[in-house]
């Protein structure tokens, strides 16, 4: 027990004879991180008489010319934003479900897949596994491509 009390004055001796860091260094340097007080005032209505006279508020804002009213529908009627709101709807959709499409095709793709290595008949699996695989492979680049055809509608109906 005497050691270990003997090992820790002799720890806290060395930790006071060390070196200090840059950091610490650096804040005795700037007088130990000790801030100047800047002085308050405080501002009374004599400070106020004196000054410029300069309002700092802004002026009021001049008011707006009245519309004038037409029997013409404005551009972007209401008509007009309704049927591209529908439109976008329907581009949506239409993305939705040609993305869960592709998506259900890989699936199937990569099912057919593993179906094919794991046919032990090697007629059965060159004969209608691989067939089924070429045909899912032509269906999914059909989809792919209407994919990529629903995208580009919706890209250009969005603002």
């Amino acid at each position: 027990m005497k050691r270990l009390i003997t090992i820790a004055v002799f720890l806290v001796a060395v930790a006071g004879f060390a070196d200090d860091s840059p950091l610490v260094k650096a804040a005795k340097a700037n007088n130990g991180g000790t801030k100047k007080k800047i002085p308050k005032k405080v501002i009374t209505n004599a400070d106020v008489a004196k000054g410029s006279g300069k309002s700092s508020t802004a002026p009021p804002a001049a008011a707006k010319p009245a519309v004038a009213t037409s029997t013409a529908p404005p551009k972007g009627s209401i008509a007009e934003q309704d049927k591209l709101l529908h439109d976008r709807a329907e581009a949506q959709k239409r993305t939705d479900v040609a993305q869960a499409k592709v998506a259900d095709l890989d699936k199937e793709l990569d099912r057919l897949e593993q179906a094919y290595y794991a046919e032990n008949d090697p007629n059965y699996r060159d004969k209608n596994i691989a067939e089924r695989f070429e045909q899912t492979k032509k269906q999914l680049e059909t989809a792919r491509k209407e994919l990529a055809d629903a995208r580009d509608a919706l890209e250009k109906l969005k603002p």
